[in-house]
């Protein structure tokens, strides 16, 4: 009776953060969409340098929905998601044609190994029941977890696909690859502004990339340079604060997942990409 309790629970507080979500979504100017771990924070955190850089917003807060826009009407209302469908797999996509959508994707595979360790090191358990992940999953070897249907390649593969038909008939769309902002960051987010309407002249992205670089983005988190939470170690007791597993900017490599598997793990998760995924995104090769 306890266990059904808590279940019952869990789900009112999955509907009652959808419902919240849905609020927040309609007043947004962007809606930037991706899964777990494909790098919106460091998009975001430079996003948020360029309004500091040109509007004078505290260089410590990231741009949260409309906390900027408060401030500064000129800057838009930006919400970061999962996804806005409710349920994700199945409910109503909540994005209106007069708003921008931009969708950031990363290598599936790249993304599931990030991801098992959110979950095994930073995810708390709130989040986990708004994401309908298990506790169990924390205990899943990586392999496993990379594999699993509801958690691994496979759906982030499932959720690539969907979103890609959506930016198809979406009338203010675009979509930036991980891989290409690392290649590219300064090109990539002088694109990313001019989709917003913005003209930022060289010098200023290229402060707000010096910003966000890697090891400068991973010191800041380590000092607590941000007001937001969002950038900081996670509250576990038991580990060692100079954990880097523990950290939400852990590694952010390209590729760096074929380092954690054995030859034919890799191959059944390259097969996995390559038979499902939609080519357009351009992670199949």
């Amino acid at each position: 009776m306890i266990g059904l309790w808590h279940r019952l629970e869990a789900w009112r507080q999955a509907r009652r953060w959808e419902a919240k979500r849905a609020r927040m979504f309609a007043t947004a100017d962007l809606l930037v969409v991706s899964h777990t771990k494909s790098g919106r924070t460091w998009l975001r955190v430079m996003l948020s340098h360029l309004w500091h850089l040109e509007h004078g917003v505290p260089a410590n807060e990231l741009v949260r929905g409309d906390n900027f826009k408060k401030r500064v009407p000129a800057i838009p209302a930006v919400h970061f998601a999962r996804d806005t469908r409710f349920p994700p797999e199945t409910g109503e996509l909540l994005v209106s044609p007069a708003q921008r959508l931009l969708v950031l994707v990363r290598d599936p595979r790249d993304v599931a190994v990030s991801f098992w360790h959110h979950v095994r090191h930073r995810a708390s358990e709130a989040e986990l029941a708004r994401k309908c992940i298990p506790l169990e999953a924390r205990a899943l070897d990586l392999f496993t977890f990379a594999t699993h249907p509801r958690l691994g390649v496979p759906w982030v593969v499932g959720f690539y696909n969907r979103w890609w038909d959506d930016l198809a008939n979406h009338p203010r769309a675009t979509h930036l690859r991980y891989e290409d902002l690392r290649a590219d960051t300064a090109g990539e987010l002088e694109r990313i502004t001019r989709f917003l309407g913005e003209r930022h002249p060289p010098e200023r992205i290229a402060a707000a990339v010096a910003f966000a670089r890697f090891e400068s983005l991973a010191e800041k988190e380590r000092q607590g340079f941000f007001a937001s939470g969002r950038l900081g170690p996670a509250r576990t007791a038991s580990a060692s604060p100079d954990d880097p597993a523990l950290y939400k900017v852990r590694e952010g490599s390209v590729g760096g997942w074929r380092r954690h598997f054995t030859p034919a793990q890799a191959a059944v998760l390259d097969a996995l990409v390559r038979d499902t995924l939609e080519p357009g995104w351009g992670y199949r090769a």
